[in-house]
C-alpha cells in the first residue's frame, strides 16, 4: 500500500472544550484504554451492536461540582 493511503478514512472528533478532552484522556488512562477504543465502543453501543458501555473510572469526589 502506498504511503499516506489508509484503509479507513480519518474522522474528526472535536470535544466541546480542551478541559473535556483532557478529562477524557485522563479517564481512559485510568481504565487502561484509549480515546479511540472508548469512542468506538460507545458508537457500537449507540447503534445497538452491543449492550455493553465502555468502562469508566470510579467517580471522583469533585466530579459532581465540575459537571454543573
Amino acid at each position: 500500500m502506498p504511503a499516506g493511503v489508509h484503509l479507513k478514512p480519518a474522522r474528526t472528533f472535536r470535544p466541546d472544550s480542551v478541559e473535556l478532552y483532557e478529562q477524557a484522556k485522563d479517564a481512559v488512562a485510568q481504565v487502561d484504554s484509549t480515546l479511540n477504543a472508548h469512542i468506538n465502543a460507545f458508537l457500537r453501543w449507540l447503534v445497538g451492536e452491543t449492550d455493553e458501555l465502555p468502562e469508566r473510572p470510579a467517580a471522583q469526589p469533585d466530579a459532581a461540582s465540575r459537571n454543573r
